[in-house]
């Protein structure tokens, strides 16, 4: 079979193939699986690994880095009062094992700066894998960092740090109350409006449970990419197929 035949019989199957495919996805109720739904954070397993740490860390030092005077402390009791203050400080700081305790002021070989930032939101993951995870991959900030822009946000410039609560407290960085001021902040959105960071964050637009407006836009793109395919795929293959008989008659 030439290859002008071949097009030809396989035209119709490829069509036939986009426009299913292209079903199937319009009629998906979504990626995330129950089970990520159900269990959405690991079971926290070690309370009792933050003294050793604390010894230092309490402390109101710095270190230098870099050429940097990076401090060091942590405010034990607002860690614990935290939502992570049940679980060792290693969950995160896995790099702190028996060598750094053993000799503290031998260097980690850690980042600074924004790439420290990139480099332990990766490490959240861990134990918030599923829609959030998902979700953010998803999002303008996830999509710049993947790219290489380490300017934008990650889990720790919104969520913070050692200081983090529930979105419901009113103490939280990202509760409806404060989340204007964490998202317009001078290294991010400076200045932006209080309607700036209303809405439900950590959504999938393809999952029926995002807010209505963002899963109608998701579907209406997804109708119009599976139309222009049906509209002008036939197209460009006849045109192909135009061309490889024309080229046979010279």
């Amino acid at each position: 079979m030439n290859l002008a035949r071949w097009i030809r019989a396989a035209a119709l199957p490829i069509l036939g193939g986009l426009l299913l495919a292209g079903g199937l996805m319009l009629t998906s109720p979504g990626t995330a699986s129950a089970a990520s739904n159900a269990s959405q954070l690991a079971v926290p397993s070690e309370p009792d690994g933050n003294k050793a740490c604390l010894e230092c860390h309490s402390k109101n030092e710095t270190m230098n880095r870099d050429g940097k005077e990076i401090s060091i402390h942590v405010n034990g009791a607002e860690y614990a009062e935290s939502v992570h203050g049940i679980i060792s400080c290693v969950r995160c700081h896995a790099e702190a094992g028996p060598e750094h305790a053993a000799d503290p002021n031998k260097p980690l070989n850690l980042p600074t700066g924004r790439e420290l930032a990139v480099l332990k939101s990766q490490g959240c993951v861990k134990c918030h894998a599923g829609p959030y995870e998902e979700s953010y991959n998803l999002s303008f900030h996830g999509v710049a960092v993947a790219n290489g822009d380490n300017r934008a946000a990650t889990c720790v410039d919104c969520h913070g740090v050692h200081n983090i609560l529930p979105s419901r407290n009113t103490a939280s960085a990202v509760s409806p109350e404060n989340l204007a001021g964490t998202c317009g902040t001078a290294e991010c959105h400076q200045g932006a409006p209080e309607n700036f960071a209303k809405g439900k964050e950590h959504v999938i637009a393809s999952e029926k449970s995002a807010p209505a407006s963002l899963h109608l836009v998701y579907k209406f793109f997804m109708i119009l990419i599976l139309f222009d395919t049906m509209k002008d795929g036939p197209i460009v293959m006849f045109e192909l197929l135009r061309r490889l008989q024309a080229g046979r008659g010279h």
